[in-house]
């Protein structure tokens, strides 16, 4: 999926939390290792979406209350709602019946 976005084949979208939880995730790894990877994701082309007054923390507090996902799982549907676009998810079953459309990968 990331080549697509990286060959403009597709529009590919992470919030700043969802980044957060890759690099941290990342950092207790290899600290050199999450930030080549934070910096890959830009040069790829992913828009990076900021955190504001514009909806989409409502959007993701809204769903956070009505299903048992983390509060990162949460800002990821919620953006997958606002741009329309799927969700890059992996196998687990909290992302059912969510609203989205999904790509599982894994």
């Amino acid at each position: 999926m990331l080549r697509k976005v990286q060959n403009d084949d597709a529009e590919g979208y992470i919030n700043i939390v969802n980044l957060t939880e890759v690099h941290y995730t990342l950092l207790r790894l290899n600290p050199k290792i999450a930030e080549e990877k934070q910096r890959n994701l830009r040069l790829f082309g992913l828009k990076i979406i900021s955190i504001e007054d514009n909806g989409l923390w409502r959007e993701a507090a809204k769903i956070k209350c009505a299903h048992t996902l983390s509060l990162a799982d949460a800002f990821a549907v919620a953006t997958a709602k606002n741009f329309k676009s799927k969700l890059v998810a992996g196998r687990d079953k909290d992302f059912n019946s969510l609203g989205v459309e999904l790509l599982r990968i894994r």
